[in-house]
């Protein structure tokens, strides 16, 4: 088969995938960007309107605050939370006794839904009941004094973090898998050479986890400017504005104000944070190439 046949076949069978790619992700991003520029309603068609949405939102102290608090999610999941998944990894690849119950329970977080995992630390956590009352009953503290974690603004943020920052399991199977490619001959010649264990993880192990830990980073932050479902079952964004973020204030836009031009002007915004930070994120964690 000469070249030219062959680049004709690629093409067609790409075409069945740029057909796909352009029904579910081309059009509706298309829509969401044209309406995000028109006053649309579940009761009206869109109307164009000029960037009219935007100004609105823009002049939104809740919507700046909703954008700080999608950000400083972002920096902590791609700083603690991958971090986690590394230690653990790290500690997990050394196959310590009882690693494999050790792996097993860490991933069990992982696999309950993120929905049921708001409602359960939204029960546990109520001073009024759950297993924080015989607790408080044990040391004769009157649960009236204890302020709810998700209801006070002052710990609400910190609580909603805590219930999903430490369970990075994910993070930790991307980096044990990599960390099984890595040749046993390396660690071999350093332990020769006369190289600790962990001084063999950090001159070792650690630099070539860069490109994986750079895509590691990626999928937490980009998961984080859409978190959405254990936000809105532990604090619906409150109280007040202090877990307030984007999806939320997209959703309250959507069904609260029945403002899907608002709505969709918020979702631009989100899009643009997204691919912002996978360009950031991938520049800061590409390989430097060695002079000539």
């Amino acid at each position: 088969m000469n070249t030219k046949n062959k680049k004709i076949w690629i093409f067609l069978f790409t075409i069945p995938c740029m057909i796909l790619f352009a029904l579910v992700y081309a059009a509706p991003i298309i829509t969401v960007f044209y309406t995000s520029l028109c006053d649309y309603t579940a009761f009206s068609a869109p109307t164009f309107q000029g960037i009219k949405n935007f100004i609105t939102i823009f002049s939104d102290s809740d919507f700046i605050c909703s954008i700080r608090n999608t950000l400083l999610w972002v920096v902590l999941q791609s700083t603690l939370h991958v971090g986690v998944g590394l230690a653990m990894a790290l500690v997990l690849r050394r196959k310590p006794k009882g690693w494999k119950i050790a792996r097993t329970a860490y991933m069990i977080p992982n696999i309950i839904p993120t929905a049921a995992t708001g409602v359960m630390f939204t029960l546990l956590l109520n001073p009024m009941f759950g297993i924080v009352k015989p607790v408080l009953d044990f040391f004769g503290v009157n649960y009236a004094m204890v302020p709810n974690l998700f209801g006070n603004s002052r710990y609400a943020f910190w609580t909603v973090t805590a219930t999903w920052i430490f369970y990075s399991g994910f993070n930790t199977i991307i980096f044990l898998a990599e960390m099984g490619a890595v040749s046993k001959e390396i660690y071999e010649a350093a332990a020769i050479d006369g190289a600790t264990p962990w001084q063999a993880d950090r001159y070792i192990t650690l630099p070539l986890m860069r490109n994986v830990c750079g895509t590691c980073v990626t999928l937490a932050s980009v998961a984080m400017v859409s978190q959405f479902d254990i936000i809105y079952m532990t604090t619906k964004g409150g109280p007040g504005t202090s877990t307030l973020n984007l999806p939320i204030y997209l959703y309250k836009a959507a069904t609260l104000e029945n403002n899907y031009g608002k709505a969709n002007a918020v979702g631009v915004v989100q899009i643009i944070i997204g691919i912002t930070l996978v360009i950031l994120i991938k520049g800061l964690f590409r390989e430097k190439k060695e002079a000539a």
